[in-house]
Parts: structure tokens; C-alpha cells; sequence
């Protein structure tokens, strides 16, 4: 094989050198491109250059180094959110609703967070009519939005008083409640209002086994899921809140990139409960020699960052996705499923209607998705 020399990471200068200390400390000869650059904080700055000899090894240390400089950058991220935690509650009243409000309520008292509930109240259409109507119309279609606004108001009014005489019953600390009223379309104006307030996770309800369709929370629960940029808690009404003990949580992975990232954000938003994280991914028995390889890169990075964390890796050999899922559930007592979304990836797997039904509304299970997009 020719010995030349081939790029393995491209960093702003003062990365560049820290890698190359690495390098260069293990043994392996390290040239730096670009070194005029100095002064660049941009990514495309300075290249890191090695022996294609030394390549496997040297990817070997540019992997732990990189895991080094994500941390980094998370902990910064981590410090600002710790500042602030917010909680966004999409609520219509029903039964399923105060039961995810149990949930917020319960996690924010340990995160001593905020909580935003949120109800969006129909908003009539107007249709195209004869003009000798348009007045007779406008002076009916004015009342009806009045009586629709006053009686959204009065429900959330109730509905916040009572929320509020739980948490000083239930000698809550730390919590903070308040609500927005929204006149609209349910699904957008809640996705507007979490690009507004910036949550760091929504917790909605659904009704689960017997869904209606013509259910307000319950038929925007897979568009906020898609469309949404922060994890969403989806509450399904058989769930009922009977505190929060050690936590048993299923995060299922496909080894994306994204994996990483969501991990990180489940560990924190949990990290103040006892828990234990099984990391299963579920595949074929064609796919077994190469996701054994992933896996164990997986279980090797989260080991190593959360040493104190009670944590299994495991791989399922089922061609059926939601059988295999099933049976995980029901062999270790999961309390929570969580994923990362990808299009045309394993979320389109859960959305499919007739698996969503099975997953979402048919367990009493929890379900966190994050996204690969954030």
C-alpha cells in the first residue's frame, strides 16, 4: 500500500493543535495544512494530516478527541439550561390532560421548572355566501366566537385554579404555572407557541385505546411529534401518574449520528431520578454482524460518560419491528419509550397509523421523541 499523507479532521487552529498533541503523544507523526490560518475560529480552518500507515489508529484517538470536543460544548449548553427549564402542556380539559399535567407537575418539581399550559379554542371559517346574508351571518358568526372565547376562558380558568390548589395541597416547591389562550388551529398554534416560548420539552396527553377521531389532542399528537423542534412527552390516558420512582426507560437506535445528542438530553432531562437506560436496537439476522459493532461503540461511549448510570445495550434479532419492541417491554417492565425522529427512518415505522395505535394509544407507556434536526 503507498504511504501518503491523508486528511482526518479539519478544526480551527487551537483544536487542530490539541489533536495533534494527542497524535503525536501516542506515537503517530502529524502534519498540520493551513497553518496560516491561525487565527480561524471557523470549522474548515486547519487540516490534520497523518500517514495512511497510521490511519486506523489514528481515527481511533480523532474519535475520543471529538467526543471531548462535544462535550465540551454540551456543558456550556448544559449551564444555560439548568438556568432555565420550561415545560410546555397542550390542554383541553379532559381526564388525559390533567393526567399529563401530573406528569409536568412532577417533573418540574424536580427540574424546578416552569410549566406554560396551553389551550387552542376552535376558530370558525368563514365561508362564501350570498351578500343579502353576509350581515345576518357576520352578527351569528361574531356571537358564536364570543360564547367560544368566554367559555375557553372560564374552563382554563377552572382548570389552572385547580392545578394550583394540587401543588400548595401537595406542598409542591419550586414549581411555576401560567397559560395562554389561542384561538385557531390546534396543531400549528402549538407548534408557533413552542418556537415562541422555547421549551424544554412538551408533555402532552391522549386518550389511548378507543380514540375518537374527531379528538382535539389525540389527532395532533403525531403532527406535533413530526413537526415540533424539542422532545415531546406523549401521556397516554391509561398512564396514570402515581409518582416517580426509578424509571425503567427503552431508547430504541438505528446507530445515527443524532443518537448521541438525544442521549444526552434524555440523561439530563432525567438525571434527577433513579432510572435504569436499556439501548436496544431492533434488527434481522442478516444486519447482526455489523449492528453488533455499532452496539458496542454505543455501549463503549456511554460507559465511559456515565459510569454512575445503570446502563444495558442490547440487539434484538426480529424482523418485526413493533413484535420485537413488545416483547422488550414486557421482559423488562419499560415505563418510558423514547427515540430520535427520522424521516423515511424508524419514526415513520411508529406514525404508520395502524403501528401508532398500537405504540401510542393501545400501552399505557409513556413516549419521548427527540429529533435529529436539533
Amino acid at each position: 500500500m503507498e504511504d501518503k499523507l491523508i486528511t482526518i479532521a479539519v478544526h480551527n487552529y487551537a483544536r487542530a493543535e490539541i489533536l495533534r498533541t494527542r497524535l503525536e503523544a501516542e506515537g503517530i507523526k502529524c502534519y498540520l495544512k493551513n497553518i496560516n490560518l491561525i487565527h480561524s475560529v471557523i470549522a474548515g480552518g486547519v487540516k490534520v494530516r497523518v500517514s495512511s500507515r497510521d490511519l486506523e489508529k489514528a481515527l481511533r484517538i480523532v474519535e475520543k478527541v471529538s467526543d471531548q470536543f462535544r462535550c465540551d460544548y454540551q456543558n456550556e449548553t448544559d449551564v444555560v439550561l439548568r438556568n432555565v427549564q420550561r415545560i410546555l402542556v397542550p390542554v383541553d380539559f379532559s381526564d388525559y390532560s390533567v393526567n399529563a399535567c401530573r406528569y409536568a407537575i412532577g417533573l418540574a418539581e424536580k427540574l424546578n421548572a416552569e410549566i406554560k399550559l396551553i389551550h387552542v379554542y376552535y376558530n370558525p371559517v368563514v365561508n362564501s355566501m350570498p351578500l343579502t346574508d353576509t350581515y345576518y351571518y357576520q352578527v351569528n358568526m361574531d356571537e358564536i366566537i364570543r360564547e367560544i372565547e368566554v367559555r375557553a376562558k372560564n374552563n382554563m380558568e377552572e382548570f389552572y385554579k385547580d392545578l394550583k390548589d394540587k401543588i400548595e395541597k401537595d406542598n409542591i416547591q419550586g414549581v411555576k404555572l401560567d397559560y395562554a389562550l389561542v384561538r385557531g388551529f390546534a396543531s400549528e398554534e402549538i407548534i408557533a407557541k413552542s418556537i415562541e416560548y422555547k421549551p424544554d420539552v412538551i408533555i402532552i396527553g391522549t386518550r389511548g385505546q378507543g380514540e375518537k377521531e374527531n379528538d382535539l389532542i389525540g389527532s395532533v399528537t403525531a403532527k406535533i411529534i413530526e413537526e415540533a423542534k424539542v422532545p415531546v412527552l406523549v401521556i397516554p390516558e391509561d398512564s396514570l401518574y402515581e409518582g416517580i420512582s426509578t424509571i425503567n426507560i427503552m431508547y430504541a437506535t438505528d446507530f445515527d449520528e443524532s443518537d448521541y445528542k438525544a442521549l444526552k438530553k434524555l440523561m439530563y432531562i432525567m438525571s434527577p431520578f433513579e432510572f435504569r437506560l436499556y439501548c436496544v436496537h431492533v434488527g434481522s439476522a442478516e444486519g447482526q454482524v455489523w449492528d453488533k459493532a455499532k452496539m458496542n461503540g454505543l455501549r463503549e461511549k456511554l460507559f465511559s460518560h456515565y459510569p454512575d448510570y445503570e446502563i444495558e445495550c442490547s440487539l434484538i434479532e426480529e424482523k418485526n419491528f413493533l413484535k420485537g419492541v413488545q416483547e422488550f417491554i414486557r421482559e423488562k417492565r419499560i415505563d418510558i419509550i423514547s427515540l430520535v425522529t427520522h424521516k423515511r427512518n424508524m419514526i415513520s415505522k411508529l406514525l404508520n397509523p395502524s403501528i401508532a395505535r398500537k405504540v401510542l394509544f393501545h400501552t399505557n407507556i409513556p413516549f419521548l421523541v427527540f429529533h435529529s434536526n436539533k
